[in-house]
């Protein structure tokens, strides 16, 4: 007893110094918000940020509106980016605390509610690093995400609908929910979301100036543009999604690792249209989610997580640009099936169950903090990287989370009781 009660108070003791630690250690050595930060800067001083020279030589990608937000801080870096990481911490515990409702933890015993935590810690370990090393803003869209949802159930939808189109303005990412939110019938909250996002457009005016602004948002259009070539191929390592699935396996590409992928040879034409099918078919597979007519809020709140964590799925999944940062944005979904199968595994199990388990087992390796180049050498994981491994496991989440629906979740622990 003595001994549970100093691990329970030294356990906070030890997240807050990896907080801080991390935090300081990664802004040392710098990251993505340097980009953000000599944007700003640049926005400051009227220039195009959407032209070269940037920092680190990385193209800043993201809204007029959130370098003009950063001016304040473009002369503060250090200070900046460790109030940045401390602040992503504590979105990312926020985000935690919400996804936790969604659950009904009375069927867990305490220790198979430690293991669940443990479980998802572990395997949002090396997205959570790589974040904060990168220094990237990613914790802020998956909170906004789930905190967006989280106050429009509430009713306020006003509040959760600012959220959703703040952080679409920022990073065009989350408007893979806008499906969502139009097919469960928030229309209140996705007209606030969509009249943020626009207004938000335009704020900068008030300092920048009318034309300038007009002038950025159409740089800004230039570089997003979908139909840009750069967003339909990518072939190097450190891709992934479907954009930088498809294309190595069907059509010849020249990789950074002497090995062959394509086991076709299409016209990149047609790469391009099977890109776009494929979007569409992955994106009509919410249907198995939804299971319901379209305008119909859904009442039951694990199925409703569920659904909405497989559209946060898709993020990384369908967009193009997608680093291994991303896939942080997989754990909503990781953590329901990690419920699903701690709350199931006592039952008599069928083939079809082993199976999705197995295969879940095998998608966590490269979840889990072993996948990293420190720990399984740089060969290996550039190896795994050239065949876009950690996107093929991400879709394998796809049908085994249709697989352990709710619904099944239901009758299996009813089984038990």
């Amino acid at each position: 007893m003595i001994k549970s009660l100093k691990t329970i108070k030294v356990l906070p003791i030890f997240l807050w110094l990896f907080v801080i630690v991390t935090s300081v250690f990664t802004v040392a050595n710098g990251g993505d918000f340097d980009v953000y930060l000599d944007a700003a800067k640049k926005l400051s001083n009227q220039s195009n940020i959407y032209a070269p020279p940037f920092a680190k030589g990385l193209q800043y990608y993201y809204s007029v509106f959130f370098a003009w937000l950063l001016i304040p801080f473009s002369n503060l870096v250090f200070f900046t980016e460790i109030l940045w990481s401390l602040l992503s911490y504590l979105l990312l515990y926020r985000a935690f605390l919400i996804t936790r409702e969604y659950f009904d933890l009375a069927i867990f015993s305490k220790k198979e509610y430690r293991l669940w935590v443990f479980l998802i810690a572990l395997f949002s370990l090396q997205f959570v690093i790589y974040n904060v090393s990168m220094i990237q803003i990613t914790f802020f869209l998956l909170w906004a995400l789930i905190e967006s949802l989280n106050q429009i159930l509430k009713g306020k939808y006003v509040l959760g609908g600012f959220i959703l189109g703040l952080a679409i303005n920022i990073k065009l990412m989350p408007i893979l929910i806008w499906p969502y939110l139009f097919y469960r019938g928030h229309f209140k909250a996705l007209t606030v979301s969509v009249l943020t996002f626009v207004l938000l457009l335009f704020v900068p005016a008030i300092s920048l100036g009318w034309h300038f602004n007009m002038f950025l948002l159409n740089e800004w259009w230039t570089i997003i543009n979908p139909s840009n070539k750069e967003h339909l191929f990518e072939t190097g390592i450190g891709t992934h999604s479907i954009v930088a699935l498809l294309p190595v396996y069907l059509t010849e590409t020249v990789g950074e690792m002497p090995f062959k992928r394509n086991i076709l040879n299409l016209s990149h034409q047609t790469v391009e249209i099977i890109i776009n099918i494929s979007r569409l078919l992955i994106l009509s597979l919410s249907l198995f989610y939804f299971r319901s007519l379209p305008f119909k809020k859904e009442i039951n709140k694990l199925k409703l997580f569920w659904e909405f964590s497989y559209f946060i799925l898709l993020i990384p999944l369908l967009l193009p640009h997608q680093q291994k940062y991303a896939f942080i944005l997989a754990i909503p979904m990781i953590s329901y099936l990690l419920y699903f199968y701690i709350a199931t595994f006592q039952n008599k199990r069928s083939i079809a169950y082993n199976l999705t388990f197995y295969v879940f087992l095998v998608c966590l390796l490269f979840y889990s903090p072993i996948y990293g180049s420190d720990v399984v050498g740089k060969y290996l994981f550039n190896f795994t990287q050239h065949y876009r491994l950690l996107s093929f496991s991400t879709l394998l989440i796809i049908p085994i989370s249709i697989f352990c629906s709710p619904d099944k979740l239901q009758k299996l622990v009813s089984k038990t009781i």
